[in-house]
């Protein structure tokens, strides 16, 4: 059988350079692994990490220009993880490259939800698949956690929180076009989705404090859902730590989601009042047996792969990677709005940044010199 020729566009680090355990953890790392695939080529803006993942992988063919990789190496599954002001433009020019049959695109899908339908309108156009990386839906830990979620073990879910800060490691932190919500919270929108469904409305409010950026660095918001449930968040760029959490909080226990791992706690009797008859419970920690460790970008090939052969469907694809930007949209829209409730869906379109930045809300600034 003749193997899947996969093209890697861009040769940073979630294409080739993130390595936080055993697992391949990274696209080039996966594709690498596939018995049923081949790294073909290699694209990147900058000749150093790009002729370094040419050695490392074995990748002869190594392009500064994508559109002249297409044409001569003609891949049929091409991998974009640029950053996502470019997102939009390579999708299109994927799919309408005559090879192509599956492009896997990082999160976020793009800057706006104009771009998105343009991406998705491409693919369906040409009929190749288009997969987003939102690389939890993936992750043990996380199906876990929605297994117990279907299964009752916190009976109905009432409401979601979910913090993040200090996403980004370093001051010096690439933020043009990605603030904290774009860059760090387009994950926990899209687990938003995963384990509550569809939103109704939105309220929220994106600043801009001390980071130089024309972008936010805190974001909160406030979310009902279509089922019901409400939600809460923050994001913020604020702090010299990193720290972030999720939680589903039901009618009878709560599951939390730390450092990747869920842990479960419910309901439990404990503390009554004989003359009153009051009753309280408090929540109790459960012992989980833990899901053996998986790669999720492995997983996420081999969904693909899967999808190509008519085996299955995707768990994200662009009408996925549309909601957890419509979010980030509709943010933008409320602080705009007088942080009034946003109702969904929100119509295509430019990102409401731009109109944040005309009235001043977001703008560059010169960098504090450290102390």
């Amino acid at each position: 059988m003749d193997k899947y020729r996969i093209a890697l566009i861009g040769t940073g680090r979630v294409g080739y350079q993130f390595n936080f355990g055993d697992l391949p953890d990274n696209h080039a790392e996966a594709a690498h692994a596939h018995p049923a695939c081949e790294l073909v080529a290699g694209v990147n803006r900058g000749r150093e990490k790009l002729e370094a993942f040419g050695k490392r992988f074995g990748v002869q063919a190594l392009y500064h220009d994508y559109r002249q990789m297409l044409a001569e190496i003609a891949p049929e599954i091409c991998i974009v993880a640029t950053h996502p002001e470019l997102h939009c433009e390579m999708v299109e020019a994927c799919a309408q490259a005559p090879s192509t049959r599956a492009i896997l695109c990082e999160k976020p899908m793009a800057l706006s939800l104009e771009e998105c339908d343009r991406m998705t309108r491409a693919c369906q156009q040409r009929g190749v698949l288009l997969q987003v990386n939102h690389n939890r839906r993936w992750n043990p830990e996380w199906e876990l956690g929605l297994r117990l979620l279907h299964e009752g073990a916190i009976g109905e879910l009432v409401h979601l929180y979910g913090f993040i800060d200090g996403g980004k490691p370093a001051p010096w932190w690439r933020s043009e076009h990605e603030g904290s919500l774009l860059h760090d919270f387009t994950h926990y929108f899209d687990l938003m989705d995963m384990y509550a469904g569809p939103v109704d409305w939105l309220c929220g409010l994106a600043e801009q404090r001390r980071r130089p950026w024309a972008v936010e660095d805190f974001s909160a918001a406030f979310l009902k859902f279509k089922s019901g449930a409400t939600g809460a968040l923050h994001s913020a760029e604020l702090t010299e730590y990193a720290d972030h959490a999720f939680e589903l909080r039901g009618s009878r226990g709560l599951l939390r989601f730390v450092g990747e791992q869920v842990q479960l706690f419910q309901a439990e009797r404990d503390v009554c009042e004989p003359e009153s008859g009051f009753q309280w419970s408090s929540l109790k920690p459960r012992v989980l047996e833990r899901p053996s460790p998986a790669s999720t970008y492995v997983v996420a090939l081999q969904e693909l792969l899967d999808a190509l052969e008519g085996k299955g469907t995707l768990r994200s694809d662009g009408e996925v990677g549309r909601r957890s930007l419509e979010l980030v949209m509709a943010i933008y829209q409320s602080q705009l709005e007088g942080n009034r409730p946003v109702y969904f869906p929100l119509q295509s379109g430019p990102s409401p940044i731009e109109e944040l930045r005309r009235r001043g809300w977001f703008s560059a600034r010169e960098a504090a010199t450290p102390s």
